[in-house]
């Protein structure tokens, strides 16, 4: 991928020529193709709504700091910072509502007055929302907040620990925040703070049009102040930043650098229409700007274009170019930790979210190549081929590198002027497997968030992705590659977070606390990273549950602890398949475990057969066992009889369809019994002497017919959930003036009754009528 092509979402390798548009039109029609397979793999497992999950007591939500926009985890202490609207919260990790500490930090009234007085939302936008929650030292965090769109910042004091920790906020230190924390609460924005020097990229002004990466803060005997510079738009671009990390280059502590990741708009590439791509670049910490040029500028700044892509035929990518987030899963090796990106998609021809893989290396080496230069009469970006100053522009100075340059103010002003008009890499930077290793599209979702977690299971190590989207729900994801180095994705969950459907704005993991932290509009939810009792007691079930995290412990499924010496656990993550694992795996057509029940059904009338299994990947096969046979034949699916999700339809009963049916579920080429129903039918005539007539028969089998649909195109409800829509949906279609026929029925019985009770015999008195009732009023 080079430079000069930048701008289109969907590019040829191949250079044909064509227009944007008809390629656009052919991406339409090979997208499904590319990615119908995969949709299909990747379905989940196991899908939880918020009441299974709070049933299942894996979720502690905490709803009082709601617009939980900031976390800030500190493992040691075994506390949680919390950055809501007006409020920083001190929260203990294993349980967040045990004695909660706060602080309440709004903004001034006569700040919020003038931010309504702007135009902007008094709930949502005119208050302090507070953005950035940072480490200072070993006693105080650096805090800011949006101020109602008049950044603000301070130290807080967090010393000592659980019931004796100080917690408050030092009002002397507060200072206005322009460049540390975004006007806008709602504005996607990185920063991060190390050697007390704070690193952020956000909009510097009230319209966020200014965006710029700066470095502010520092010791009170070092402080300088540097900012990407303005004079030029193709440095940074209608920024959205999204990440920002210290990451080593080489042992020499001169060399580290900040690297921080952002999207941008471009409108390079001769149509002049304008595109969002997607950046990483990097700084040098010991950058203190120019001499005579660049002054309190970046001398060092160099960005390239990350690419997450789709290779598709004849050269076609399929792009996801709008980065959401970034996730830094570390190594053994400090200098080269796995980067993980969620992109989505900015095409209006499809929607969909993508995650992709880098390697440090090759971001290193793109940052090594070749420089991008505008030349030409449309000022396309192409290879620059000309001389390179010394020292080589991005570089840090280093006195191990050369002794003449001590700082940058050093460098000479070829070296300067050359890192001012090419800041642009030439080569992009692509994925380690060279295509995302998760997607999804055709969804009414997209994913905003990641947290990965390496967890050490019996085959091997895996990255366990924890995915969150703009509807406040969880995707538990991991990645297998198999022997012949394919890739498959494998959804083991999808969890319902929040009650009220809200995006997923920040989420932070702990491995020894086994605990996801995620934060929303809706407050602020603590998920255990594993439910292992969720996949039964049985050894099958777990296996074929291939969560990392689980293993059958020779009683139940429960959580894998790599120390454990206990020869009867059971666990296989790549292949999932019980029959090479779990020694108490009966034949595949034995029932002895399954569950039995037994039915009646009407001759001529129908019946539904529930079979519904835990597993949504799972296929379900149906098996019939006739009366007074020992052979087992498969249902096979006609016009009578129906194969739901929900189960087996049979329209139409007849006698020959008396029997035992088994519900069989197959997955991983593993077959294992889950339900056998003995269905007996009943004769008709034995019922009813009387045989209805024909108009009847045809108004209910109309009225049986709208609901078989509905029940087959509808979603996947329960017998007993679809029985009571429809009971509701009768009751709420009567009228509410008039009563029913029924009813009217009734009432009239009633007034008969009434008056024979009232009417008086022949020589009665009406005190002899009422017996020792008592006097009743008029009717």
């Amino acid at each position: 991928m080079d430079a000069d092509t930048e701008a289109g979402r969907v590019t040829t390798r191949s250079r044909r020529p064509g227009p944007l548009r008809f390629w656009m039109r052919l991406l339409g029609l090979l997208l499904p193709a590319l990615l119908t397979d995969s949709a299909k793999q990747s379905v989940p497992r196991v899908t939880l709504g918020y009441k299974e999950l709070l049933h299942s007591g894996t979720v502690a939500p905490f709803r009082e700091g709601l617009h939980s926009h900031t976390l800030l985890l500190d493992e040691e202490r075994g506390r949680l910072l919390l950055g809501a609207r007006d409020h920083i919260f001190m929260l203990d990790l294993e349980h967040l509502n045990r004695s909660p500490k706060k602080i309440s930090w709004p903004a001034s009234r006569e700040r919020v007055e003038t931010c309504i007085f702007a135009g902007k939302n008094p709930h949502t936008e005119c208050a302090n929302f507070i953005r950035v929650l940072h480490s200072y030292n070993r006693t105080h965090v650096y805090a800011c907040g949006t101020g109602a769109f008049l950044p603000m910042c301070g130290f807080v004091e967090t010393g000592g620990r659980g019931e004796d920790a100080t917690f408050q906020l030092h009002l002397h230190s507060i200072e206005p925040g322009r460049l540390k924390c975004p006007f806008d609460p709602w504005q996607p924005f990185a920063s991060v703070l190390t050697d007390q020097y704070l690193y952020a990229g956000t909009a510097s002004d009230f319209l966020g049009r200014d965006t710029t990466f700066s470095r502010s803060l520092g010791p009170p005997h070092d402080q300088h102040y540097i900012r990407t510079d303005i004079s030029e738009h193709y440095w940074i671009n209608e920024a959205k930043f999204i990440a920002a990390h210290p990451i080593p280059d080489t042992y020499n502590p001169d060399d580290d650098k900040i690297y921080f990741f952002f999207r941008e708009a471009s409108r390079d590439g001769g149509s002049g229409d304008k595109s969002v791509l997607s950046r990483v670049a990097r700084v040098c910490r010991n950058d203190m700007g120019g001499l005579r040029s660049l002054i309190n500028k970046w001398t060092t700044f160099l960005k390239a274009r990350l690419v997450c892509s789709i290779p598709g035929p004849d050269g076609v990518d399929t792009h996801f170019d709008e980065l959401q987030d970034i996730f830094l899963l570390p190594t053994r090796d400090e200098r080269n930790p796995t980067v993980y990106g969620v992109f989505s998609t900015t095409s209006s021809v499809f929607k969909g979210s993508a995650v992709c893989v880098y390697n440090m290396a090759d971001i290193r080496a793109v940052f090594n190549g070749p420089y991008a230069h505008k030349e030409g009469p449309d000022h396309r970006w192409v290879e620059y081929e000309g001389r390179i100053p010394y020292p080589r522009p991005g570089t840090c100075p280093s006195k191990t590198y050369d002794p003449r340059f001590k700082t940058t103010k050093d460098f000479p002003d070829e070296v300067i002027s050359f890192i001012k008009s090419h800041p642009l890499m030439y080569n992009a930077v692509y994925p380690v497997t060279g295509a995302p290793v998760f997607t999804r599209v055709n969804v009414d979702y997209r994913l905003t968030q990641i947290a990965v977690d390496r967890v050490v299971a019996e085959d091997g190590q895996y990255a366990v992705m924890f995915l969150g989207t703009d509807v406040g729900t969880v995707l538990k994801v991991v990645s297998i590659t198999q022997e012949n180095w394919a890739t498959e994705e494998v959804v083991l969950e999808e969890l319902q977070v929040f009650q009220i459907p809200a995006p997923i704005v920040n989420m932070e993991i702990s491995s020894k606390q086994q605990q996801l932290y995620i934060g929303s509009r809706d407050g602020l939810a603590q998920v255990s990273l594993h439910r292992c009792h969720i996949h039964g007691k049985a050894c099958a079930e777990c296996c074929l549950a291939r969560d990392p995290y689980c293993a059958w412990d020779g009683q139940s499924c429960s959580r894998y602890v790599p120390a454990s010496k206990r020869r009867a656990r059971r666990q296989d993550i790549k292949h999932g398949d019980p029959a090479s694992q779990c020694w108490d795996v009966e034949d595949s057509t034995s029932m002895v475990q399954a569950e039995e029940r037994l039915m009646f059904g009407v001759e001529h009338n129908s019946t539904f057969l529930e079979c519904v299994p835990k597993s949504q990947q799972a296929l379900i096969r149906w098996f019939l066992q006739r009366s007074g046979s020992d052979h087992r034949e498969e249902v096979k699916p006609d016009e009578r009889v129906i194969r739901t999700d929900l189960g087996l339809l049979i329209r139409t009963l007849h006698q020959r369809d008396a029997g035992a049916y088994y519900c069989m579920a197959q997955e991983h080429s593993f077959t294992h019994p889950l339900l056998k129903i003995t269905l007996r039918v009943i004769d008709q005539g034995h019922l009813e002497p009387r045989a209805p007539r024909a108009e009847d028969l045809a108004t209910e089998a109309r009225h049986r017919y709208k609901d078989y649909l509905r029940l087959m195109g509808g979603p996947s409800l329960s017998v007993d959930q679809y029985c009571e829509t429809l009971w509701f949906r009768d009751r709420k279609q009567k009228p509410r003036g008039r009563a029913g026929p029924g009813k009217w029925k009734h009432m009239q019985e009633m007034r008969k009754s009434r008056n024979r009770r009232h009417h008086l015999p022949p020589g009665a008195t009406p005190a002899e009528t009422r017996g020792g009732r008592g006097a009743e009023g008029p009717h």
